[in-house]
C-alpha cells in the first residue's frame, strides 16, 4: 500500500488564485486553447466538499496529482496526523477529489494522503508563496489519463512558449460552478509570453541567487506598437511588455492573461523540441500576483475587482508567479538568451518518496509540540545530504 506523508506545521494563510483575460479574445478562445496539446489534459480541478477549496492541479504519476500548498492549508488545519509504522506521518483525506475534463467525458478521483513540500514553511516561504507544492495521492489510478512530464536538464530558450491550463473560475460571472451536479466544470488555459526571475523582497536577490532556487513571473503585457529595441534607460513595464510583444506575434498572437484568485496551482506547461519532437513539459506551477512595483492597490478580493473593472489600466502593470520544479543553473555556460534549468533534487526525492511504500523512504518526521519549522526542515534536510 502507497503511503503519503504530511508535514504538519503552522502556516501564514493565503487566498487562492483566477483570470484577468486580454481584452482581445473570447471565452472560448481560451476553452480551445487548452486542447492545444495532448500533455494538457493532464490539468484537473481540485475541490474540497466541506471547506470549500478550488484550484488546479495536474497529474504527474497515474495516482499522484500536485497542487499549490497554500490553497489547501485550510483542510490541513481541520486534520490529524497519523503515524505509519516505519514512522511516516500521514494525513488522510476524505473530502478531496480531482476531476479530470475532456472534449467528451468527465474523469473524478478521490483524494487519500497529502504530502507537503516542507520548505514551503521555512521563515518567509509561505508568504512569497516558494515551493508552493502539495502532493495528493489517489485512491486508484487514473489510467484515462497521460501524466505530465518533467524533464532533468535542459537548455530553454528565453521565447519558450509557457502555457497556464486552468479550471479556476472566480472572474466568470455566473459564480462558482457546482461540481456534483449537471454544471461540469470549465477548463481554459492561456499563454505566458516571457519569464522573469521574481523577488518578492528586497533581500530575496542574494538569497536566490546563492541557493539557485528560482520563482518566476510574467507580465501582464499590453502589446506595443513599436518594434524597435528598448532602450536601457526604458522602463521595466517597457521592457518586459516589448519581449512579450515580440513572442505573442510570433505566436499567432495567442490568449494571454493574468492569473488572479482561482488559479492557484494550475500547470505551467514549457514547449521544447528534443530530437526533433516538440513536447510540452511540466515547468511550473501558478501561485499568486504581484504588480510591478512591487505593492498592490487594494488587498485581497478588492484588487482582483479592480483589475477586472480597470483591465487596460492593469494591462503592464501586473505579473502572474510562478513555483519553479526546477533549478536555474547561473554558473553553467549556455547560449546567449537561454539558461539552463535542472530538476530540482529534494523534488525528486519527494516523487520517490510518494511513488513508492514507506519502507523505501525510512523517514522518521515527528510533529513535537512548538517544534520550529526551520529545525524540521534541518531534519529534513539532513536526511537527504543536500545543501
Amino acid at each position: 500500500m502507497y503511503i503519503i506523508m504530511l508535514l504538519l506545521m503552522c502556516a501564514i494563510s493565503n487566498i487562492s488564485h483566477a483570470m484577468a483575460p486580454d481584452g482581445i479574445h473570447k471565452h472560448d478562445d481560451y476553452v480551445e486553447l487548452s486542447f492545444d496539446s495532448p500533455e494538457f489534459d493532464a490539468a484537473c480541478a481540485v475541490v474540497d466538499s466541506k471547506v470549500g477549496v478550488s484550484m488546479t492541479g495536474v497529474l504527474i504519476t497515474p495516482n499522484i496529482v500536485v497542487t499549490a500548498a497554500h490553497g489547501i492549508e485550510a483542510i490541513f488545519r481541520k486534520l490529524k496526523p497519523t503515524q505509519t509504522e516505519h514512522g511516516v506521518m500521514t494525513i488522510p483525506i476524505t473530502t478531496l477529489s480531482v476531476y479530470f475534463k475532456g472534449r467528451n467525458q468527465t474523469i473524478k478521483a478521490n483524494v487519500t494522503h497529502v504530502l507537503l513540500d516542507p520548505r514551503y514553511f521555512q521563515e518567509g516561504n509561505t508568504r512569497e508563496g516558494k515551493f508552493d507544492f502539495a502532493f495528493l495521492k489517489l485512491s486508484m489510478p487514473v489510467r484515462e489519463i497521460t501524466p505530465a512530464e518533467f524533464f532533468h536538464k535542459e537548455t530553454i530558450p528565453s521565447n519558450a512558449l509557457m502555457t497556464v491550463v486552468t479550471y479556476g473560475t472566480s472572474d466568470i460571472k455566473e459564480g462558482a460552478f457546482s461540481w456534483f451536479g449537471s454544471r461540469q466544470p470549465i477548463r481554459r488555459a492561456f499563454r505566458l509570453y516571457e519569464r522573469d526571475t521574481y523577488f518578492g523582497r528586497p533581500d530575496d536577490e542574494e538569497v536566490l541567487k546563492s541557493s539557485r532556487y528560482l520563482q518566476e513571473s510574467s507580465v501582464y503585457f499590453k502589446p506595443l506598437k513599436r518594434n524597435t529595441k528598448p532602450e536601457e534607460t526604458d522602463s521595466e513595464e517597457i521592457v518586459r511588455s516589448y519581449e512579450a510583444t515580440q513572442n505573442w506575434v510570433a505566436d499567432g498572437k495567442k490568449p494571454y492573461a493574468l492569473g488572479l484568485p482561482g488559479t492557484s496551482g494550475s500547470p505551467v506547461f514549457i514547449r521544447l523540441t528534443k530530437n526533433g519532437r516538440t513536447k510540452d513539459y511540466l515547468f511550473a506551477l501558478v501561485s499568486s500576483y504581484a504588480h510591478l512595483t512591487g505593492q498592490f492597490r487594494k488587498r485581497g478580493a478588492y484588487e482582483m475587482n479592480y483589475i477586472l473593472a480597470n483591465q487596460k489600466q492593469a494591462l503592464g502593470g501586473y505579473q502572474t508567479i510562478y513555483s519553479l520544479f526546477y533549478r536555474n543553473k547561473t554558473d553553467e555556460p549556455a547560449p546567449k538568451h537561454h539558461a539552463t534549468y535542472t530538476q530540482d533534487p529534494i523534488l525528486r526525492f519527494l516523487l520517490k518518496s510518494i511513488a513508492h511504500d514507506s519502507e523505501s523512504a525510512r523517514i522518521n518526521i515527528v510533529k513535537e509540540q512548538g517544534q520550529s519549522s526551520g529545525s524540521v526542515f534541518s531534519k529534513f534536510k539532513g536526511l537527504l545530504n543536500i545543501s
